[in-house]
């Protein structure tokens, strides 16, 4: 797999982690609202438009990114 598609498959896992914890944070604390508001949306947006460019840097990027939603769902699921 090149680093284009790589790229794209990441960019769309992040997509749906990000749709599915905007799902979760209606049901969320506020502690948990504020993380996403200051730290993780931002990245999200960030990894976006860095996307475009589908480098290495890109996917090392979109790899963290998409690690840290991770981590965030299961901390909102209470897994």
């Amino acid at each position: 797999m090149d680093i284009k598609q790589e790229v794209d498959r990441r960019l769309s896992q992040m997509n749906t982690l990000r749709d599915e914890i905007r799902v979760q944070l209606h049901l969320a604390s506020l502690d948990a609202k504020r993380e996403w508001d200051e730290k993780l949306e931002p990245k999200v947006l960030e990894a976006e438009g860095v996307a475009k460019q589908a480098t290495e840097a890109t996917k090392a990027a979109l790899d963290e990114v998409v690690t840290r939603l991770e981590r965030f769902a299961r901390q909102l699921s209470g897994s």
